[in-house]
């Protein structure tokens, strides 16, 4: 997670956040309409960054005349690194010649800002372009008003170095299932994840309806923010290893998550009522341990690490692991 940007005013400290995680709902709203504009080709990732710092500190650029001031909030902006990373061609292959925390910052600063080297000045004559920064560990939507109601969304909690999500299995490959999807979607993609507890599908589809009303930036705000639980899930945690598949249609998540859990419950863990409430972490744990005990068990079998690779699909640096 990135550090707080620190700073001395009139001889007090002030800081601003640098991480998705510590921003407040309405910050993350605002930044998220910065950052609708940016896709649009309507704001520039600098102003997007430099209008986050005023946003925080509570001054409207526009209205600052002094070039001083001008210069120290650009100076502010530049320090801010989570919402946006950059690309470069070859899905930023060229990186992987500069160490690793040249690496890191090549992906968050541009190439004119960055150590001046022969490398960095060979990147600038790259094309590159920026991209918004979906992976992050949040909820930073925690309700929403629906028909009258506040209805309170999923909950996710990293504190003390563990993570915990109150979404049921059947809830989140629901709610997964649609991602990428039309934006027709999205009104339903809100009613599941706002759905109370017990879920229940048929009452979240039939609920749909009402959160078509919702202003389409807040349902994109809302996408967007699952979308990035997800990506931090399978890229930031050990249940990366059920997205390593080089065939995605051999991963449990990518596809056939219904009929996991039906497979779950033939395991013996419950009925699929029982199973299809499981707790996503519980159910990604149980995913996990089940993909490993298959690896090992083809090993015992005496099947060759290429055998193993062809019937998993796992990368052989990740069966070894396992085995």
């Amino acid at each position: 997670m990135n550090k707080p940007i620190e700073f001395r005013l009139r001889d007090e400290t002030h800081s601003i956040t640098n991480s998705w995680e510590k921003l407040s709902p309405e910050t993350f709203e605002y930044l998220f309409s910065l950052l609708m504009q940016m896709a649009a080709g309507q704001l520039a990732p600098a102003m997007v960054r430099i209008l986050y710092v005023c946003d925080v500190l509570g001054i409207n650029y526009r209205k600052i005349k002094d070039p001083a001031a001008v210069e120290n909030i650009n100076k502010l902006a530049y320090q801010v690194t989570f919402p946006i990373s950059i690309v470069y061609p070859d899905n930023n292959a060229v990186l992987s010649e500069l160490p690793p925390d040249l690496r890191d910052m090549a992906r968050k600063v541009p190439p004119d800002r960055l150590p001046q080297s022969a490398m960095t000045k060979y990147l600038q004559r790259l094309e590159y372009h920026f991209v918004i920064d979906n992976c992050f560990c949040a909820q930073l939507i925690p309700a929403i008003s629906v028909g009258g109601k506040t209805l309170p969304g999923y909950a996710v909690n990293t504190e003390f170095d563990n993570l915990t999500c109150n979404l049921t299995a059947l809830q989140y490959i629901e709610a997964k299932q649609l991602i990428g999807r039309s934006k027709d979607t999205l009104p339903l993609m809100a009613s599941i994840l706002y759905h109370p507890h017990p879920y229940d599908s048929l009452s979240a589809h039939k609920a749909a309806a009402s959160f078509a009303e919702l202003p389409e930036q807040t349902l994109l705000a809302i996408a967007f923010n699952f979308q990035s639980f997800t990506n931090y899930l399978f890229t930031k945690t050990h249940f990366s290893l059920l997205t390593k598949g080089k065939d995605e249609k051999k991963s449990p998540i990518a596809t056939g998550a219904l009929e996991s859990l039906y497979n779950m419950s033939q395991d013996g863990l419950g009925d699929m009522n029982t199973v299809s409430q499981m707790n996503i972490i519980q159910y990604l744990t149980v995913l996990r341990k089940k993909t490993i005990e298959f690896v090992k068990s083809l090993s015992q079998a005496e099947k060759k690490l290429t055998e193993i690779e062809k019937i998993t699909g796992l990368p052989l640096s990740i069966i070894k692991q396992i085995v």
